[in-house]
């Protein structure tokens, strides 16, 4: 008896030991038909995914949740591999209680050459699609002139090493 439950006391801290260890960076592992890995502060899954999108002309609105402090929002940001960095307009900031005052300050060039000023945040997590940025720094910026169709732009700064596809007439995007 008192063999048995040595056994069974060494397969409890085995299964202890096993089930409460983290994940090191850079590690992958599989179920089903996904896989996923960490990369730096991404979790990045590589199934067979999907996301459907809305394209507006030439526009690809991709549907983006953002985390800051306990607060959540879920937004539309234009696809845009000519944007640098991910950004959000005041609004949304708003929304995620964001106080600009708490914010640095930058300035960043845009489309036509011009300097705009900017807030720089870090938020809690970025997730798009299969794809989620955790502590990562997003730009705010002021939106003038007509009403937004978007909530901001989703820049190189995620993008960079994804492998994806724009399916416009089914409106999805396909990640590799």
């Amino acid at each position: 008896m008192q063999k048995l439950q040595s056994i069974i006391i060494g397969y409890v801290i085995v299964t202890l030991c096993c089930v409460s260890q983290t994940v090191p960076e850079s590690k992958a592992a599989q179920g089903g038909n996904e896989t996923w890995r960490y990369v730096g502060s991404r979790v990045i899954s590589t199934g067979d995914e999907t996301t459907k999108v809305t394209i507006l002309g030439n526009s690809v609105l991709v549907p983006v949740k953002l985390v800051y402090g306990g607060n959540e929002v879920d937004v539309s940001l234009v696809l845009d591999t000519g944007a640098t960095r991910t950004t959000i307009h005041t609004e949304i900031a708003d929304q995620l209680s964001i106080n600009p005052s708490n914010t640095k300050k930058t300035k960043v060039q845009v489309v036509g050459g011009a300097v705009i000023d900017a807030h720089v945040i870090r938020i809690n997590s970025l997730t798009f699609g299969p794809h989620t940025s955790r502590n990562w720094d997003i730009l705010i910026v002021s939106h003038k002139g007509s009403t937004a169709k978007s909530d901001g732009l989703l820049g190189m700064d995620v993008l960079r090493g994804l492998k994806y596809k724009v399916d416009f007439e089914k409106q999805v995007i396909i990640w590799e």
